[in-house]
């Protein structure tokens, strides 16, 4: 088995028309281990109204990233990551943005940001998430979200990273199979991915996208990324969402 992973993030025209950078961020890939190959996905949306969200959102991506693959080339067994490891590693993140956000006479809170995670691969997955954004998978002909995006108590608020209560919030999915596909987005992208009235992943949405990644020869004739972020900057997808779009795909090829 072996991945097929695209991502793109484009800043939306609230922060582009200002003049501000994009405050998403994303690392994704595939590694392998022996004779297995694991998926590794994570999204981060640093808050809007901070100074630092974008930052943080990186920090909490490049240190995530790095604990994952500790523990697989440790390990190389997705079955053995308990809730209690997957909480070591958010603390860990947001320990490493604190000492940044400390040597630059900040609080943590200016560098707030939501948090997905998808690992998948030999059998297994394993979902984490704190806020909103969301994680979709396809099994069969279904797709699915794994956690509903979470709002807070206010309109356009939700829970972050560097929150006090962050382990409180933090969500954790264990699955005994692998999905066939894997997509993580920040919330710039709930209002066309999703039904909030029904609850639902759209598979119109996703469909076309999976299958256009997975006919991709991955040559240096094609650029899929590229057509991945022109699909995220046109005029119809950019109306609905005036906010920060990332998008991580992945497929998998038996054999």
């Amino acid at each position: 088995m072996s991945w097929k992973v695209a991502t793109s993030s484009v800043t939306g025209s609230s922060h582009a028309n200002r003049g501000e950078p994009g405050q998403d961020n994303c690392r994704a890939g595939s590694i392998r281990i022996a004779d297995d190959e694991f998926f590794i996905g994570l999204v981060a949306d640093g808050a809007g109204s901070t100074t630092n969200g974008g930052r943080g959102a990186e920090i909490a991506c490049e240190t995530m990233y790095a604990s994952i693959i500790d523990c697989l080339r440790q390990d190389g067994d997705i079955s053995h990551i308990t809730d209690e490891i997957v909480r070591q590693w958010i603390t860990l993140s947001r320990d490493a943005i604190a000492a940044e956000a400390e040597g630059n006479g900040r609080k943590v809170r200016d560098y707030a940001c939501t948090f997905l995670g998808a690992i998948a691969g030999n059998g297994h997955a394993l979902f984490f998430q704190i806020g909103d954004g969301a994680i979709v998978v396809r099994e069969g002909e279904e797709f699915q979200t794994i956690f509903w995006p979470e709002q807070g108590e206010y309109a356009n608020t939700t829970f972050f990273i560097t929150d006090e209560a962050y382990l409180e919030r933090l969500n954790v999915l264990h699955a005994g199979s692998t999905p066939e596909e894997v997509a993580l987005f920040t919330d710039g992208l709930q209002n066309l991915a999703l039904s909030f009235a029904q609850k639902k992943a759209h598979a119109g949405f996703f469909q076309p996208l999976f299958l256009a990644l997975k006919n991709d020869p991955a040559s240096g004739f094609t650029d899929f990324a590229g057509q991945l972020r022109r699909f995220l900057l046109r005029d119809d997808v950019s109306a609905r969402s005036d906010d920060d779009k990332t998008l991580v795909l992945a497929t998998r090829n038996q054999g």
